[in-house]
């Protein structure tokens, strides 16, 4: 059986629970995203990757959020949980699982992403070789 889909509810859980502990401000999801991109963008075959986590994010150009595992035989799995957006250094996430968004601030250097939220701040390293089918 395909672990992403035995064990993708919970990682979808965890990711939003991530989300929530980087500072989630409740918001209806009545608004449409408008994609900016900028640098969070991920080529396709390549995801953000928290660092010493096996799961993280793939910022899609068509605003698509894509939630991202990549297993101990270098196999990785994804799926889309909802949209993003850029405006400055802010990021805003938006689950299509739940009636919240999530803003964080981010700044990108070289191939790290930080997103710092109120409660803590995550480091993402960029990697290639990533491939979902989401």
């Amino acid at each position: 059986m395909n672990f992403f889909k035995k064990y993708g509810q919970a990682l979808l859980i965890a990711m939003i629970a991530l989300a929530v502990g980087l500072g989630c401000s409740e918001k209806k999801n009545n608004n449409p995203v408008t994609p900016s991109g900028g640098s969070i963008v991920c080529k396709d075959g390549e995801a953000w990757i928290a660092e010493g986590k096996a799961g993280g994010f793939i910022f899609a150009a068509d605003s698509s959020l894509i939630a991202v595992t990549v297993y101990d035989d270098g196999s990785s799995g994804g799926r889309k949980i909802g949209k993003y957006s850029t405006s400055g250094d802010k990021l805003t996430l938006v689950y299509d699982a739940a009636d919240y968004s999530s803003t964080v601030t981010y700044k990108v250097s070289g191939d790290k992403l930080t997103l710092t939220g109120e409660v803590e701040t995550t480091v993402y390293t960029k990697r290639t070789g990533v491939h979902i089918d989401a």
